[in-house]
């Protein structure tokens, strides 16, 4: 078929080069139109995996009992106790005022803690501490001692060392605007907290949670926007200028950039698809890509140009040397992209088609727009085309030269370093996302934590067997696992309805010790859980810890901050025991938000696993198709798969940490480290059907064609990745660094690996 015919494409598109120009506008267009209809969702809730138990878990728990997103207010004494009137009124009335925050549904603190205790035959329920300034020095610091003997507040609302405390403020936005809800609930939040601690410089108040988080996302992508995208289009543009030294080049690229950016966004808005933490990659990887169309059709341009040919005809001789090897790029990236949809977490699938489509983009206006409007134009060869050239084949020389040895020694490095991958560390902390460049709500995180050991809840469903929840049988099913949990070094703080039922047996006994145990009495118990839930004021009930049927309780315990390697081994001890004690039936593993996210790691990497394997495999099948050379699609797989590994390798030496965007990482390289090998496949393939030379031959040949071209894309992809850790998105920046280093040892085994194997084993006759 003729528009299978490389020479008749090529000459279709610049023959009728107004009508591409023109049609290529149109569908920036059209497409453009949908930047309208995009949304940002900064919900980390997004990122749960679906389907997956710990998730499933924690929206049951969620819908069971009120949500746990929290927005906290710490408040320390720099130094000195918090019991004393001025702080104690200062966190009276923030608690006051917190019940008037948009979408709170519940504020819990120091001074509003449920204090029980007995008077005769009554049972009293009433605010630890009311009225702060109008209380004594003695009766303050008779509550200072008292609130050693609550359980259910000693070490979480207030530090042990009692000189830290928090405000808790649930929050249960409605559905639909999350961003518009969050900004309501924290600008209303940061107002009075403006006015109220403007006299209280003795004290140190941070504002924390999640949700506070979420509010601050889109603000510093905001931010940041203005000052990474110029930055890096700054050094990606001067990087191009430098190495092909061609002003023209540079701003016809620039056109490509605006063109697919402004379409791609666009199609994003047309699918419905919301953008997150994550949109300042979208620009980033389709700059960096159609870059890398752009140097490679230029390239073979000014070379053609540099023997004398017209304008046309150098671009018709690039297209018809560019239209296969960039169709088949275009094809193998965004099959690595599109690896993407193994996942269970909607973002990342997200992501994936999202730059699957701009890569598609890029294309479609590099052959369809810019190849035809520099038509037009007789541009000049730059004067460094030969020594780049010359540069290439002298590499090839080398490689060539040395065969004998890189053919071994290069896999030997590769499977050195791949070995050091048991080194790295699966781990994810949501608290510690954003740079403190940026923003200080991570090292806040880590002084709450340091101070009271909070930041990282875990809560456990417990079923009655009975359907009810004053069982002292399932009581004291509670205790046992209650007092077990606060006996492990990592938990910090523990508390349960078994905790609530012994305080109001010892409450309704004359606050007498020795009656701080579970009540025998199913019926007795039945009726101080009754009593006790009169006598609680509004909003501040048990259907925090109770579920509405009575059949069912949380237990809500923190532990200490931990990676996720460390706290799966705490989850498998705290599983063993729960099977030990046969009380697996009666109590969940334990679930959070924190819990949630130690799971994405795994859940990434083993799916992106099945993902790379069927890219690579799929990406072998069309190059052995196309090529009509199994043995070719077998030799590509080898510096398709190696820099992958080798670059995890490398990573733990470097870091370490393995955060879901560095495994995201394994998927988003592929496409991209496959476009080097198709780039050189498809010169040699040429070289030796069509010019009949020998594979020695056709590998330098290669290397004239497109190895300065590679050398230039391997420096741009960094470059342009590389700006990312220029954000305030840690994950992003971790996620640069990874594919960087994947595409410097990509460019390395395709030099020094892949042209050996091509001579070795390439042993076809051409007449």
């Amino acid at each position: 078929m003729r528009l299978l015919d490389k020479n008749y494409l090529a000459d279709a598109i610049i023959s009728n080069r107004l009508l591409s120009i023109c049609g290529s506008l149109v569908l920036t267009a059209l497409l453009g139109l949908g930047l309208q209809h995009l949304t940002f969702d900064p919900d980390f809730d997004t990122f749960f995996p679906e389907n997956h138990p710990a998730t499933e878990l924690n929206d049951e728990i969620d819908e069971t009992f009120i949500p746990t997103d929290n927005i906290i207010i710490a408040i320390d004494g720099r130094g000195s106790s918090i019991f004393n009137q001025k702080t104690l009124s200062l966190i009276e009335r923030l608690t006051e005022k917190s019940w008037t925050i948009p979408h709170s549904v519940r504020v819990d603190s120091l001074t509003n803690f449920s204090y029980v205790r007995s008077e005769e035959d009554d049972l009293i329920v009433e605010p630890f501490i009311e009225n702060a300034l109008e209380q004594s020095d003695a009766f303050i610091q008779e509550r200072e001692k008292l609130v050693e003997t609550q359980d259910a507040i000693y070490g979480s609302i207030i530090s042990r060392d009692k000189q830290t405390t928090v405000i808790s403020i649930i929050i249960d936005p409605p559905p639909g605007n999350k961003t518009q809800s969050l900004a309501e609930t924290v600008e209303y939040l940061l107002e009075f907290l403006e006015k109220e601690i403007s006299d209280y410089e003795n004290l140190d108040i941070r504002l924390l949670g999640n949700p506070y988080q979420e509010y601050l996302s889109p603000r510093l992508v905001q931010a940041e926007m203005p000052t990474i995208l110029p930055t890096m289009l700054f050094l990606i543009f001067l990087s191009v200028y430098f190495l092909i030294r061609s002003a023209y080049a540079v701003f016809a690229t620039l056109c490509v950039v605006v063109l697919s950016v402004i379409a791609n966004f666009g199609s994003i808005g047309w699918l419905g698809n919301p953008l997150n933490q994550m949109i300042i990659t979208y620009p980033i990887l389709v700059i960096t890509l159609a870059l890398a169309d752009c140097v490679h059709l230029f390239t073979i341009y000014f070379q053609q140009r540099d023997k004398g040919s017209s304008s046309v005809v150098s671009m018709v001789k690039s297209l018809e040397l560019n239209l296969q090897p960039l169709f088949l790029t275009t094809i193998t990236t965004c099959i690595g992209f599109l690896s993407f949809n193994v996942l269970e977490i909607e973002p990342l699938r997200n992501l994936g088609n999202g730059i699957a489509i701009g890569v598609a983009l890029a294309f479609i206006f590099t052959i369809f727009f810019i190849a035809p409007i520099t038509s037009f134009f007789e541009i000049k060869a730059p004067r460094t085309i030969n020594k780049q050239t010359g540069l290439a084949k002298k590499i090839a020389t080398y490689s060539l030269k040395n065969g004998q040895k890189l053919i071994w020694l290069v896999p030997a490095i590769s499977l050195a370093l791949i070995s050091l991958i048991p080194l790295n560390d699966l781990t994810e902390n949501p608290t510690q996302m954003y740079s403190d460049r940026f923003t200080s709500f991570a090292p806040d995180t880590l002084w709450l934590d340091e101070r009271m050991g909070v930041t990282f809840p875990i809560s456990f469903k417990a079923t009655s067997e009975t359907g009810n929840v004053s069982s002292p049988v399932f009581l004291n099913k509670i205790d046992k696992f209650t007092n077990w949990l606060k006996e492990n070094e990592e938990v910090t703080h523990v508390t349960s309805l078994s905790t609530t039922m012994k305080t109001l047996n010892r409450s309704m006994h004359g606050d007498d010790d020795l009656w701080k145990v579970i009540p025998q009495d199913e019926e007795l118990a039945s009726q101080y859980l009754f009593f006790y839930e009169m006598s609680l004021p509004l909003g501040l009930d048990l259907n925090s810890s109770i579920s509405q049927d009575r059949s069912s309780i949380k237990i809500a315990s923190s532990i200490k901050d931990m990676s996720s390697k460390d706290y799966l081994e705490f989850d498998a001890k705290v599983q063993d025991y729960l099977d030990s004690e046969n009380l697996s039936e009666t109590i969940s593993t334990g679930a959070s938000f924190r819990v949630v996210f130690t799971h994405i790691n795994e859940v990434i990497v083993n799916n992106l696993l099945l993902g790379v394997f069927l890219g690579l495999f799929l990406i072998t099948l069309i190059l052995g198709l196309f090529y009509r050379s199994f043995i070719f699609g077998v030799i590509s797989s080898f510096p398709n798969m190696l820099p992958i590994g080798t670059a995890f390798g490398i990573w733990a030496v470097v870091d370490g940490n393995v955060g879901f965007m560095v495994a995201v990482g394994m998927g988003s390289t592929l496409g991209i480290i496959v476009d080097f090998t198709v780039h050189l496949l498809s010169k040699y393939d040429l070289a030796r059907r069509e010019l009949g030379k020998t594979p020695e031959e056709s590998v330098i040949y290669s290397f004239e064609a497109v190895g300065f071209p590679l050398i230039i894309m391997t420096i741009v992809l960094s470059i342009g990745f590389l700006t990312l850790t220029m954000g305030s998105f840690i994950p992003l920046g971790d996620f640069a660094k990874f594919s960087s280093i994947a595409f410097i040892t990509a460019l390395f085994i395709d030099f020094y690996l892949f042209p050996n194997l091509l001579v070795r084993f390439d042993k076809r006759n051409f007449n």
